[in-house]
Protein backbone atom coordinates (compact mmCIF):
# COMPACT_ATOMS: atom_id res chain seq x y z
CA UNK A 1 0.00 0.00 0.00
CA UNK A 2 1.14 3.38 -0.84
CA UNK A 3 1.65 6.01 1.79
CA UNK A 4 0.20 9.35 1.11
CA UNK A 5 0.40 12.66 2.21
CA UNK A 6 -2.23 12.84 4.46
CA UNK A 7 -1.53 9.79 6.10
CA UNK A 8 -0.29 10.33 9.86
CA UNK A 9 2.68 7.63 10.60
CA UNK A 10 3.67 6.81 13.71
CA UNK A 11 6.87 5.62 15.30
CA UNK A 12 5.56 2.86 17.20
CA UNK A 13 8.09 0.93 19.75
CA UNK A 14 9.77 -2.79 18.87
CA UNK A 15 9.91 -4.90 21.39
CA UNK A 16 12.87 -5.36 22.69
CA UNK A 17 15.14 -2.95 20.07
CA UNK A 18 17.71 -1.22 21.13
CA UNK A 19 17.52 1.65 18.09
CA UNK A 20 18.62 -0.38 15.48
CA UNK A 21 15.05 -0.74 14.19
CA UNK A 22 11.81 1.33 14.18
CA UNK A 23 8.76 0.43 13.17
CA UNK A 24 5.74 3.11 11.82
CA UNK A 25 2.54 2.58 11.87
CA UNK A 26 -0.76 4.18 9.71
CA UNK A 27 -3.64 3.83 8.58
CA UNK A 28 -4.84 3.33 5.02
CA UNK A 29 -8.71 3.07 4.28
CA UNK A 30 -9.82 0.07 6.81
CA UNK A 31 -6.71 -1.58 7.30
CA UNK A 32 -3.55 -0.64 9.61
CA UNK A 33 -0.13 -1.16 8.23
CA UNK A 34 2.94 -1.88 10.85
CA UNK A 35 6.49 -1.39 9.03
CA UNK A 36 10.00 -1.57 9.40
CA UNK A 37 11.68 0.08 6.80
CA UNK A 38 15.18 -1.17 7.42
CA UNK A 39 14.34 -4.37 6.27
CA UNK A 40 11.63 -3.50 3.83
CA UNK A 41 8.97 -5.78 5.75
CA UNK A 42 5.34 -4.80 6.01
CA UNK A 43 2.31 -6.23 7.94
CA UNK A 44 -1.74 -5.71 7.72
CA UNK A 45 -4.21 -5.86 10.21
CA UNK A 46 -7.18 -4.56 11.01
CA UNK A 47 -6.40 -3.32 14.55
CA UNK A 48 -2.96 -1.20 15.44
CA UNK A 49 -2.44 -4.21 17.78
CA UNK A 50 -3.02 -6.98 14.91
CA UNK A 51 -0.44 -5.28 12.73
CA UNK A 52 2.35 -4.77 15.39
CA UNK A 53 1.67 -8.67 16.07
CA UNK A 54 2.08 -10.09 12.75
CA UNK A 55 4.96 -7.75 12.39
CA UNK A 56 6.48 -8.91 15.49
CA UNK A 57 6.39 -12.78 14.25
CA UNK A 58 7.35 -11.86 10.82
CA UNK A 59 10.61 -10.36 11.88
CA UNK A 60 10.68 -14.00 14.06
CA UNK A 61 10.27 -15.59 10.94
CA UNK A 62 12.58 -13.68 8.68
CA UNK A 63 15.25 -13.99 11.21
CA UNK A 64 15.01 -17.83 11.38
CA UNK A 65 14.83 -17.83 7.49
CA UNK A 66 18.13 -15.81 7.48
CA UNK A 67 19.85 -17.89 10.07
CA UNK A 68 18.77 -21.30 8.50
CA UNK A 69 20.04 -20.16 4.66
CA UNK A 70 23.68 -17.95 6.22
CA UNK A 71 25.54 -19.46 3.54
CA UNK A 72 23.33 -18.67 0.36
CA UNK A 73 22.55 -14.92 2.07
CA UNK A 74 24.16 -11.91 -0.08
CA UNK A 75 24.78 -8.37 1.24
CA UNK A 76 21.87 -7.32 2.00
CA UNK A 77 20.72 -10.79 3.29
CA UNK A 78 23.76 -10.73 6.02
CA UNK A 79 23.09 -7.36 6.92
CA UNK A 80 19.66 -7.57 7.89
CA UNK A 81 20.73 -10.81 9.71
CA UNK A 82 22.79 -8.90 11.70
CA UNK A 83 20.60 -6.49 12.80
CA UNK A 84 18.02 -9.15 13.73
CA UNK A 85 20.57 -11.26 15.26
CA UNK A 86 21.12 -8.34 17.92
CA UNK A 87 17.44 -7.80 17.87
CA UNK A 88 17.10 -11.66 19.14
CA UNK A 89 19.57 -11.43 21.53
CA UNK A 90 18.21 -8.31 22.99
CA UNK A 91 15.24 -10.52 22.98
CA UNK A 92 17.18 -13.33 24.93
CA UNK A 93 18.47 -11.14 27.75
CA UNK A 94 15.29 -9.67 28.92
CA UNK A 95 13.39 -12.94 28.75
CA UNK A 96 16.35 -14.29 30.75
CA UNK A 97 17.06 -11.48 33.18
CA UNK A 98 20.51 -10.50 31.78
CA UNK A 99 23.31 -10.80 34.13
CA UNK A 100 24.33 -8.37 36.89
CA UNK A 101 26.30 -8.28 40.00
CA UNK A 102 23.88 -9.05 42.05
CA UNK A 103 21.14 -11.58 40.67
CA UNK A 104 19.04 -10.83 43.60
CA UNK A 105 18.35 -7.39 42.69
CA UNK A 106 18.07 -8.00 39.60
CA UNK A 107 15.27 -10.78 40.17
CA UNK A 108 13.39 -7.94 42.71
CA UNK A 109 13.44 -5.35 40.17
CA UNK A 110 11.80 -7.94 37.53
CA UNK A 111 8.78 -8.85 39.62
CA UNK A 112 5.37 -7.87 38.77
CA UNK A 113 2.35 -7.75 40.66
CA UNK A 114 -0.58 -9.75 39.73
CA UNK A 115 -4.08 -9.04 40.68
CA UNK A 116 -5.50 -11.42 42.62
CA UNK A 117 -8.06 -14.33 40.80
CA UNK A 118 -11.55 -13.66 41.43
CA UNK A 119 -13.03 -17.48 42.19
CA UNK A 120 -15.52 -18.64 39.65
CA UNK A 121 -19.23 -19.43 41.02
Amino acid sequence: MKLTNNQEVREVPLPFSDGLLSAKLWKVKNRFVASVPELGLSCYGESDTEASFRLFTALLKYYRQLKAHKEKLGEKGLNHLVVLTRWMEGIEKRMSGGSTADPRSQRESNLVTLSSRRPRF
